[in-house]
């Protein structure tokens, strides 16, 4: 069984690269942009799953999807929720979860920060089939990139994944891309649109 303490370390490193990620661009010289009201992402994700805690002899690389509605209630702040799922031969990992974003728009960039809070489910197939359900901490990050006035590229998505599965803490890497489509738009405080010269 692992130590509680290493779970905690594996979370504390992801909360640092969070604050710096946040930090860096609170401190990039801010563009006027509109923001997207409702974005909604789908793609492939990998993950490297702590599968070690379940008696494997090394991390399990799994392949799946990664779904993810988000909808701005503020320019720079909304509320996303995931459904994901990754498998392999012999386990597979799902989660479902919800919580803040924060959203910060440079050039054709948009940057992203989240923390969600939800269940993860695996199905561990070695003798028998065994399954658990248990609470599952997301904390990550990542830029899209517009496309058009409609649809971006999620040219990366990064997540700490914390989970107990089988009464065990298990620090899980995923690693996201794919397509974003986005309507409505919140303007910035202050912003207004350009006026044309006669």
């Amino acid at each position: 069984m692992k130590d509680p303490a290493h779970a905690d370390k594996g979370l504390g490193k992801a909360s640092v690269v969070l604050i710096v990620l946040l930090i860096f661009c609170g401190n990039l010289p801010a563009e006027a942009q509109d923001m997207p009201r409702v974005q909604v992402f789908g793609g492939y994700s990998y993950t490297r799953f702590d599968s070690p805690s379940f008696g494997f002899s090394s991390p399990s690389g799994l392949h799946g999807y990664n779904f993810s509605p988000a909808f701005n209630l503020l320019y720079g702040f909304g509320v996303v929720a995931e459904l994901s799922g990754q498998y392999g031969s012999k386990l597979n990992f799902r989660d479902i979860a919800v919580g803040p974003q924060f959203l910060y728009p440079k050039g054709k960039g948009m940057f992203f920060a989240h923390l969600l809070v939800g269940d993860a489910r695996t199905l561990v197939r070695v003798a028998n089939t065994e399954g658990d359900t248990a609470r599952a901490v997301v904390l990550g990050g990542g830029m899209d990139l517009d496309i058009s006035s409609h649809f971006g590229l999620r040219v990366f998505q990064v997540d700490y994944m914390h989970t107990t599965l089988f009464k065990d803490p298990q620090n899980n890497l995923r690693f996201s891309t794919g397509l974003v489509y986005r309507w409505g738009r919140i303007r910035q405080k202050g912003h207004r649109a350009p006026v044309q010269n006669p």
